[in-house]
């Protein structure tokens, strides 16, 4: 066998037992007016709890109070701080998802306005979610939005742990 055969066989060898790449996920996008998807019915007390169906039947949980607002997704989402960087959160509106091309996405990456004061949020932070259509989501980590290569590094952490990663039990990554 020549070198170059033997190089091409190597190689093929290689691509064949590669797992799914990071490469290999899409994104897509959904733009959410959480006001305005069903609302459930209160406690009395100032929390408004909306409803948005999102991609692949994942239901987008909207949380917004007085300060704040966050979003969780699915039907067993964990409750969690969003980061330890900020007192106050603002999400956004665009829910970016990724998953294998052709199949479910398995993250989400969400932008949240975000800062130390009510009324001046001046920070900006992507925070990446695990998906489990049979278990719970929950968030793998975050990125400082205003970094150079955020949505890069988003998308990145998205990709390569979302697969594996363990709600409630690996701990997450922030920047």
């Amino acid at each position: 066998m020549t070198l170059a055969r033997l190089a091409l066989a190597i190689g093929f060898a290689t691509v064949l037992a590669a797992p799914l790449r990071a490469e290999q996920w899409v994104s897509s996008y959904t733009t959410h007016e959480y006001a305005k998807c069903r609302k459930d019915k209160g406690n009395g007390d100032p929390v408004s709890v909306h409803r948005c169906p999102g991609k692949a039947g994942i239901t987008v949980i909207w949380t917004a109070g007085d300060d704040s607002s966050a979003v969780e997704f699915g039907t067993r989402a964990l409750q969690e701080t969003i980061s330890d960087k900020a007192a106050f959160f603002e999400a956004g509106k665009t829910i970016e998802w990724r998953g294998p091309k052709g199949g479910k996405p398995q993250a989400a990456i969400l932008r949240y306005a975000t800062g130390q004061n009510v009324g001046k949020l001046d920070g900006s932070r992507l925070v990446v979610y695990r998906l489990a259509p049979d278990g719970p989501s929950c968030i793998i980590g975050s990125v400082d939005a205003r970094k150079p290569g955020a949505n890069a590094a988003a998308r990145r952490l998205a990709d390569e742990k979302a697969a594996g990663f363990r709600c409630g039990q690996d701990a997450r990554s922030e920047d």
